[in-house]
């Protein structure tokens, strides 16, 4: 399987478990994009800290507030008094983020003073519920043809007294996440044969004085919403919906951005004049213990009034935030993309391939992870990025997995070529390090041994060329085979001769002479039955055997290196070994090896002899007992 197949099919692995993981834990993922849209939000409104919203003021039912005139509810002649005081104040329209569902002294002073401005109540709509809670009468309906098709139907509901009445009514009930936060919001809700829209839907139909009608429209391009909810009266003013029918609540604002004013400088006539003119006011109860605190990504408990604050600010600009209706398939086609990139990268990355996968990888989870944020921030989009980013992440892995274990097997077979021409050692260390035109030598005490196959040439001569290529096959295969069963390392093979060491720290067992004498019987032996000729000189086999300080290394530039032994010991063992066949004995060591094993190993001196190249004579020694 070739390189770009192997990648091909780790990305295709990555992309089958990515598959998996989101069917087993789809709920996971969506928390987790949940999470991050949190993160998303977070992080816009703190780049709008410094800007305030005075079209919307908040009216905060605060502690101070409820310190002055006790604790909530409050009477209803102390709430007309605070709607009459907004109404002189020159407030353009009063929504309530506050239900008044019972019968009570003072709901006549207070729908009269309702009356007398524009003005929205709220009401609580249950869904999903199994409550069976039916307070007030419900108010601000509209005829909404198919509504329990595209909307959720409300089970239960607690609305305003029947004797206190606005010209609007809409309902605030937010849609709860697995993890509790408030992220969403039903645009309508229906009960009976009338839908009943969000507060802030109706807040802006009756600012804007028309009636709250709606059209319920399917989204058909590829950038759309699942559908749109559009103002009749008002053009082009529309809310993009999901498959459910929820707002996607934004929160463009900082909160400190929300301005707010106390209700008790409201009703104290605190306030500066014309601080509140023309404004729309939000009215809701923001002390400790009211229980209208909700985890939004902004806090972990926020005033309700704060969600819908920010709502009817993205509605009046026109900057509701959706996901495309093709979300889908937009995440399937962008994790391809990077999948395409991830597999370039990895089919043409080379020297730098871990650097240059793990940026790549990195850069497409950062590119990912960003990418929403920017298209939420510039055009109101929020595509979900959890997944694409989790198939990426698995297939960086997967690819530098697969070319992990793929260079691993590689070096193995590397490895063993290698170590099938070079000596084990040498062959690692050339299959793991980068090639150098540094001298790479090392200084070792070792035993050498030198073992020459006397008269090969002649034997060269004579017969033909695959036959010679055979037994010096044969040659090399049982030297190696002797050498490395006695703890010998063969370093290099020398024409018709082979060189081995035994690397010493001071002291050496006699594993080399028994190596020496057993390569000499077995080769008798082999030759004996094998390779017998009599018009060709005998073929023996002589060993010379030395020990001492050798330099071991590779030498040349990095473009064409060799590995070689150098040092005296390796001249003395050579040149001994061409005294075997004049002194008739087959092993000769030096006296230098021949003082390692003492008194363990019975020598005879074969005397002092002026070697070739040499100009001292050196005594020589050869093995008395067959050690075998």
């Amino acid at each position: 399987m070739g390189k770009s197949q192997r990648h091909a099919l780790a990305i295709g692995f990555a992309g089958l478990v990515t598959f998996l993981m989101a069917f087993l834990a789809e709920e996971s993922f969506y928390s987790l994009d949940a999470v991050s849209s949190d993160m998303a939000w977070r992080s816009i409104s703190e780049e709008t800290g410094g800007q305030s919203e005075r079209r919307i003021i908040v009216v905060n039912i605060d502690e101070a507030s409820i310190e002055r005139y006790g604790p909530w509810p409050w009477p209803r002649e102390l709430m007309a008094k605070m709607v009459a005081r907004l109404s002189e104040e020159g407030v353009a329209l009063q929504v309530f983020d506050v239900v008044f569902p019972s019968a009570k002294p003072g709901n006549a002073a207070l729908a009269g003073a309702l009356a007398k401005s524009p003005t929205v109540l709220a009401q609580i709509m249950a869904i999903e519920s199994d409550e069976t809670v039916f307070r007030g009468s419900l108010q601000g309906g509209v005829t909404f043809p198919g509504c329990a098709q595209h909307f959720d139907s409300a089970t239960a509901y607690i609305a305003n007294h029947t004797a206190i009445s606005a010209a609007a009514a809409g309902h605030i009930t937010p849609r709860i996440s697995a993890d509790g936060g408030v992220r969403r919001i039903p645009a309508m809700v229906c009960y009976g044969d009338k839908a009943y829209p969000a507060l802030v839907l109706a807040a802006v139909a009756e600012g804007a004085a028309v009636a709250p009608e709606f059209s319920y429209v399917q989204g058909s391009d590829f950038l759309d919403p699942v559908a749109r909810l559009d103002f009749d009266k008002i053009p082009g003013l529309s809310i993009p919906l999901d498959a459910q029918g929820d707002i996607l609540l934004p929160w463009w604002l900082s909160r400190s951005g929300i301005v707010s004013v106390s209700a008790e400088e409201v009703l104290e006539a605190q306030l500066p004049e014309g601080f509140l003119s023309g404004a729309w006011v939000l009215v809701g109860a923001t002390a400790f213990g009211v229980a209208d605190a909700v985890p939004t990504p902004l806090g972990g408990a926020v005033s309700g009034v704060e969600v819908h604050a920010q709502l009817m600010t993205a509605l009046l600009d026109g900057r509701i935030p959706y996901t495309p209706r093709h979300a889908g398939w937009m995440q399937f086609f962008w994790a391809a993309f990077l999948a395409l990139v991830l597999w370039a990268a990895a089919c043409y990355l080379n020297r730098a391939f871990l650097v240059g996968v793990m940026v790549t990888g990195l850069g497409s989870m950062a590119i990912t992870v960003v990418l929403p944020v920017l298209l939420l921030q510039s055009f109101a989009l929020w595509l979900p990025w959890v997944l694409p980013a989790t198939f990426v992440f698995l297939a960086t892995g997967f690819v530098l997995i697969q070319q992990y274990y793929s260079d691993r097997r590689e070096t193995r077979v590397l490895y063993r070529n290698l170590s099938s021409y070079l000596p084990e050692h040498v062959a690692r260390k050339i299959a793991n390090v980068e090639p150098s035109s540094k001298l790479q030598a090392r200084h070792e005490r070792a035993v050498v041994l030198y073992a020459d196959l006397r008269n090969f040439s002649a034997w060269c001569n004579q017969l033909p060329a695959d036959e010679v290529g055979s037994l010096l096959h044969s040659f090399y295969s049982l030297a190696d085979e002797v050498i490395s069963q006695r703890g010998g390392v063969i370093e290099e093979y020398v024409g018709d001769a082979v060189l081995a060491v035994w690397r010493s720290d001071g002291s050496v067992d006699s594993a080399p002479v028994q190596a020496a004498q057993a390569l000499v019987r077995s080769w008798e032996a082999f030759f004996g039955e094998e390779t017998y000729q009599d018009s060709l000189p005998p073929l023996a086999i002589g060993v010379g055997i030395d020990y001492g300080d050798v330099l071991v290394g590779s030498f040349g530039s990095e473009h064409r290196r060799a590995y070689t032994l150098l040092g005296e010991p390796v001249s003395m063992a050579m040149r001994i070994q061409e005294m075997t066949e004049e002194l008739a004995h087959p092993v000769i060591l030096s006296q230098n090896a021949c003082g390692l094993w003492g008194q363990s190993i019975a020598m005879q001196s074969l005397g002092k002899f002026l070697l070739s190249g040499s100009q001292h004579s050196t005594q020589l020694f050869y093995p008395k007992p067959n050690l075998e």
